[in-house]
């Protein structure tokens, strides 16, 4: 009974899992996750291979899977399921302002349907784009996928980040534990950004644009998968890109509709926030090149 329900459930799962991790990861890591299998995990799977119960085996295989994928600074693909319940609490708490200290905002106030209001705040108080210590609201689509949280990447779980939202941006909010739990079981349950026109490898879905295919090879040549890999088009570390701040850098889904750019709104369109970043990495580029790049971008 025990290997029909392994090969009916969970194999399958499992196979999927592996496959979904394997193109969460950067190229180079790779060869990394492989060497890390064999090297640290695969005498402890030749031990569960011999244990008397085939699911304890396939258990731990996809515990040690997520574990390697954690060492390697990457997350898995597969979503979270949370409390349907919890959700429809947590949706509500969303919209209300009675989150705030004061009454006077919700969280949807700054994030309307999960995503951003464009606006710059410093303290939580609106200001101009690009004031110092100012920060551009990010987007909450996806953020099982995207930890660590804020722009400085200093907040390394959910539940944190909502603890630190509720004392600036909300204004000394309060919140119970049950409500806390409702409230990250909502934003667990947004679902990525994805126009559904790139594969997982980044490659543009057909059909696709010359343009498009070009702007790809170009996103590649000009190396923007180092802090930008698809498919979370992400990754779970800092960098400075000419501010003088290491920063966490935001996913580029849903990128082209997405402004102000920057940690805190500098550049006001997606076509200025490139040629920034290119100039500060001294790549060389015709306008041509630029445009493709554009096009690539829109797709995300």
């Amino acid at each position: 009974g025990d290997l029909v329900h392994i090969a009916v459930h969970v194999l399958p799962h499992t196979q999927r899992l592996a496959k979904q991790v394997h193109q969460g990861l950067p190229p180079l890591a790779h060869s990394s996750a492989h060497a890390l299998y064999f090297v640290k995990l695969g005498p402890v799977m030749g031990s569960a291979r011999r244990a008397s119960s085939g699911i304890n085996a396939i258990v731990l295989f996809i515990g040690l899977l997520a574990g390697a994928c954690q060492l390697l600074g990457e997350r898995p693909l597969i979503a979270p399921e949370p409390d349907p319940e919890l959700v429809q609490r947590g949706g509500g708490l969303f919209m209300s302002p009675r989150l705030s200290g004061d009454g006077s905002r919700s969280c949807a106030s700054c994030h309307p349907g999960g995503g951003s209001d464009g606006g710059v705040y410093l303290e939580g108080v609106p200001v101009p784009p690009g004031t110092p210590g100012a920060r551009v609201t990010p987007g909450l689509r996806g953020l099982w996928q995207t930890p660590p949280y804020y722009w400085d990447g200093s907040v390394s779980s959910l539940d944190k980040a909502i603890a630190r939202m509720l004392k600036v941006e909300m204004r000394g909010g309060q919140a119970g534990v049950r409500d806390l739990a409702a409230l990250e079981a909502y934003l667990l349950s947004i679902p990525p950004f994805d126009r559904g026109r790139v594969e997982p490898d980044g490659t543009p879905v057909e059909p696709a644009t010359m343009s498009s295919r070009r702007g790809f090879e170009i996103f590649k040549q000009v190396k923007c998968s180092l802090c930008h890999p698809p498919p979370l088009f992400t990754r779970s570390m800092r960098f400075d890109v000419g501010t003088g701040l290491k920063l966490h850098p935001p996913s580029l889904r849903g990128v082209a509709s997405s402004a102000p750019y920057g940690h805190d709104g500098r550049w006001a369109s997606l076509e200025e926030a490139v040629r920034a970043l290119l100039a500060e990495r001294r790549v060389e580029y015709s306008e041509q090149d630029l445009s493709h790049l554009l096009s690539y971008l829109e797709l995300l």
